[in-house]
């Protein structure tokens, strides 16, 4: 075993996450005591920016495709596929419970407010979201609690429980699901004010597909991370089994993407030398970038990381240019974060990061590494 198995590595990591994290509560409280305009870039004709792109965009899009992936991994069933379902699980709780975190931190102060004291109809998408996270509590509660608490685990209740694991696990995917096509519909309402490059009829089942991207590549991207921290990671027969489908789903997602482009006679513009032009550009090339790395190197999980890195980055800039190049360019108006922005934004995603880490270390999210045969 490692001398780095069962804790926190104790590097600048772990001193730069926790001074992130403090000052994005110090950035929040700040926010909460001041004007909208006054802390954040967004006004009324451009109400989208960061921490609606990188938060809740990009976790909606991960707990959608993290849920399916732990859903499809119970029906596989196995020892190894229980270890994808846990990191999937808890990664999809995680980058939801961000997404609603992030949908509040973008809201104004008095707005904010009113969402949470008044937001609780059964129609409102906080509700939605307060009965995604029970359902998601519920099955973390019944992957993890055996194992710290066998008594509890015996129980009448907890058996029943148990057994309404999967039907639990697909509902809660399914409702993550319904949220991120809420999101898509905020789209298509933007209109004129919206770029048709980020776009089009294709735009759910193209966020939907980049979301099972995105999930597959964060499980191999934490699971060498977690290699390298705890000495433990996904079981290596398992590693190549989501490599295919990774890159199987990214050369279907920039097939279309280029297809739906082609067909509403956009194709050239992504070539053109505008800001628009450039960021796509960008993000197509992370894709087919990180798809081939992962393609070329199935079995080697250092190579992975570097794939699934490239593909997550990929994502991110689409997420972002779809909630604020996208608008930028519709309204012909310019967006810069500010300062508290940043903080709020990216101290969510260290706390997800921060959670995990706590969970792999704690919970056995991932199985230890196999010894090399001789």
């Amino acid at each position: 075993m490692s001398a780095h198995a069962g804790r926190l590595q104790l590097t600048g990591w772990r001193g730069f996450l926790l001074l992130l994290m403090t000052g994005g509560a110090a950035a929040a409280f700040l926010a909460g005591r001041s004007s909208f305009v006054g802390t954040t870039g967004l006004s009324d004709t451009l109400p989208w920016g960061l921490c609606l792109g990188l938060n809740v965009f990009c976790g909606i899009g991960l707990a959608a495709g993290s849920l399916t992936i732990a859903s499809t991994a119970c029906v596989v069933g196995g020892q190894e596929w229980r270890v994808v379902k846990r990191a999937s699980l808890l990664a999809g709780s995680l980058s939801y419970l961000i997404a609603i975190c992030g949908s509040i931190a973008n809201q104004s102060a008095d707005t904010r407010w009113r969402v949470l004291l008044g937001g609780w109809t059964s129609r409102s998408m906080l509700s939605g979201a307060a009965w995604t996270l029970l359902l998601l509590g519920a099955l973390l509660l019944v992957e993890f609690l055996p194992q710290h608490s066998q008594r509890i685990a015996r129980t009448a209740w907890f058996a029943v429980l148990s057994r309404l694991d999967l039907p639990l696990l697909l509902l809660a995917a399914s409702m993550a699901i319904v949220h991120q096509f809420g999101l898509n519909r905020l789209i298509r309402l933007s209109g004129t004010r919206f770029s048709p490059l980020w776009t089009g009829p294709s735009v759910a089942a193209l966020f939907y597909l980049s979301s099972m991207m995105l999930g597959l590549a964060v499980l191999l991207f934490a699971s060498w991370r977690s290699r390298l921290a705890f000495d433990r990671a996904l079981p290596s027969a398992v590693q190549p089994a989501l490599a295919r489908p990774l890159t199987i789903a990214v050369f279907v997602y920039l097939l279309f993407r280029l297809l739906d482009l082609a067909e509403r006679g956009l194709l050239w513009s992504i070539f053109h030398t505008t800001r628009e032009g450039l960021l796509i550009l960008l993000e197509l090339v992370l894709l087919l970038a990180g798809m081939v790395w992962v393609n070329e190197s199935k079995n080697e999980s250092r190579e992975l990381f570097v794939g699934s890195a490239l593909i997550i980055a990929g994502v991110i800039a689409n997420r972002l240019n779809t909630a604020i190049t996208a608008l930028e360019a519709g309204t012909g108006q310019t967006y810069l974060p500010r300062w508290g922005e940043f903080l709020i934004s990216y101290s969510l995603i260290a706390a997800g990061v921060a959670g995990f880490a706590l969970g792999v270390k704690h919970g056995s999210v991932f199985a230890d590494v196999e010894a090399p045969s001789e």
